[in-house]
Order: structure tokens, then sequence, then C-alpha cells
């Protein structure tokens, strides 16, 4: 008997609700299990994939097996400031998977760009998808630690972005001073932040003081839910460990499960603060001229 004929892949134009919600679905049963198994809804693919401050949709490659979605991979068109594009995937249904469906995805989604590439965070138990990324010819870029923490009510009391005027100056003065970025796009990062369904001002801390910030977004869907510390900018090791407590009672406020966070630099501001590594992850490059 001959091989059953390979699943069709299409690149798709947009991305509209229904196509989210495949997404998202798809995303939550691979990542189950593993390090980075978090709430994956339709408002955290949209967020995630469609660009900012432009509104441009992601390149989008998807397999399909009759009706049901068997596979996708994305690529985030860089932000205006943006050195890399920003891979995500390829996911592939698990009964699927080990089949090549994950290299046609990704091989798709490279032919379609012309910028530098970066993944998202790859966990290194994820058997078998460092190996997939080296053999395909990316390269390490970073390695990043993850941890988890439990809502903590009663904690110190916090100043959010609510309390707070000149909010745009403020974000951007300490994306230049503590995450070193450039000043125009540092000029946009508080537009970025808030084009992000899942912000909100009053879960983004601050200490005026010193012009420190703790970004955070919380993040549902119909079975779990989490608060994500997704940036601190702070250097002062007293002021980055104040503003992770003050998340986690945050967290305990707003009632979600757990507090996540990723972290490139040294966690020890995280474990100090109660927090426990689960996990490490690697971001890969795909080195050369696009």
């Amino acid at each position: 008997m001959s091989d059953p004929r390979p699943l069709q892949i299409d690149l798709l134009a947009s991305l509209d609700d229904d196509v989210c919600e495949e997404l998202a679905s798809l995303a939550q049963r691979c990542i189950t299990g593993y390090s980075d198994d978090r709430p994956v809804s339709v408002l955290l693919v949209r967020s995630r994939l469609t660009n900012a401050l432009t509104g441009a949709p992601p390149v989008l490659a998807v397999a399909r097996d009759g009706q049901d979605l068997t596979g996708w991979c994305a690529v985030r068109r860089p932000e205006p400031g943006e050195m890399r594009a920003r891979l995500w995937g390829p996911v592939v249904e698990p009964s699927s998977q080990r089949a090549g469906l994950g290299r046609r995805l990704l091989q798709t989604v490279v032919d379609a760009v012309q910028w530098p590439l970066v993944t998202t965070d790859v966990p290194v138990d994820r058997d078998g998808a460092g190996v997939f990324f080296t053999e395909s010819g990316w390269e390490v870029l970073d390695t990043i630690t993850v941890l988890h923490g439990t809502p903590s009510a009663g904690g110190p009391s916090a100043v959010t972005a609510v309390d707070i005027a000149g909010l745009e100056a403020y974000v951007a003065a300490a994306g230049r001073r503590f995450a070193g970025l450039q000043s125009s796009f540092a000029a946009s990062t508080l537009p970025r932040w808030r084009d992000d369904a899942r912000f909100s001002a009053e879960t983004l801390l601050l200490d005026p003081p010193t012009g420190s910030l703790l970004l955070a977004l919380v993040q549902r869907n119909a079975t779990a839910s989490e608060l994500l510390v997704a940036e601190v900018w702070a250097s002062d090791a007293e002021v980055r460990r104040r503003l992770i407590v003050q998340a986690h009672a945050l967290a305990a406020d707003r009632q979600v499960a757990t507090v996540r966070a990723v972290t490139r630099q040294d966690a020890a501001d995280f474990t100090a603060s109660g927090m426990r590594v689960t996990g490490r992850c690697l971001t890969y490059t795909l080195p050369g001229e696009r």
C-alpha cells in the first residue's frame, strides 16, 4: 500500500477568532505536562501573534486533515525598532508528531519571510525539540529560567500605573535605563503594552523613587489561570524583590491559580521572593542573511 498523501499546508492571510481558537486549543494540548505548561487562550494567541503597533497579522502556516487542524507555525512580524521576528511553533498534534510535519511547517514560514528569526522559549525537557532546531540549522541564542510561585495575600502595598501621571515617559525612561532599549523603541514601549489585550494599568507595578517597574499580565482560559511576571526593570535587588512580592499579592487579589516568571537574568531575586525554578528553556536563532 502506498503512503498516504502528505497533509496540505496553507499560508493564511488573516487571524480571525475561529482560527485563534483552533491555534490555542492545539497549543494547549501540545504543552500540557511540560515546564512551559500555561493557560493558552484565544486572547493570548491573538496578543502574541499580532503586531501591537501596526496590527499586522503573522505569517501563519497551517496543516489540516480534512477540517481538523493538525499543525501550525507562525512568525510574528518585527515591530518598528525590533531586530528579529519571533517564531512560534511549529505546533503539531501529538498523534501526528515525528512524521516530518513540523519540518514542513517550519520551512514553509522560513521561506515566506526575509527577517532574522528567533524562536520562542523551547523547554529543555521537551524530548527532541532542541535536536529539531539544531538539525534544521538553528543555533542557541539564550537560556531562560522558568519559575512558579503561589499567590500570597497581605503583601506590601504597591504603586500601580493607575496612580501616576506621565506614565509613557516613566516607562520609556525605565526601558532605556534598565533594559537598554534604544530611545525610539523605548518610547513605543507603553503603546505596545497597551495594545496587548492582557494589559491592565492595575497590573503594572511601579517604584517611583527609583523609576523601576514590574509588568504583570493575567492569563486565563477555561481550566487554568496565572499571573505572568513579564518584565522586572530595576537595578536594585531590594526593589526587584519587593516588586516580585507585590506581584504575588496582586495575583491573590486577582484570584489566579499561580504566578509564573521567565527570566534571562540570574533568578536569585525570584527565588529569594519565594518562587521555585520549574524548568529551563532555550531560544534559537537562524543565522545568516535573510
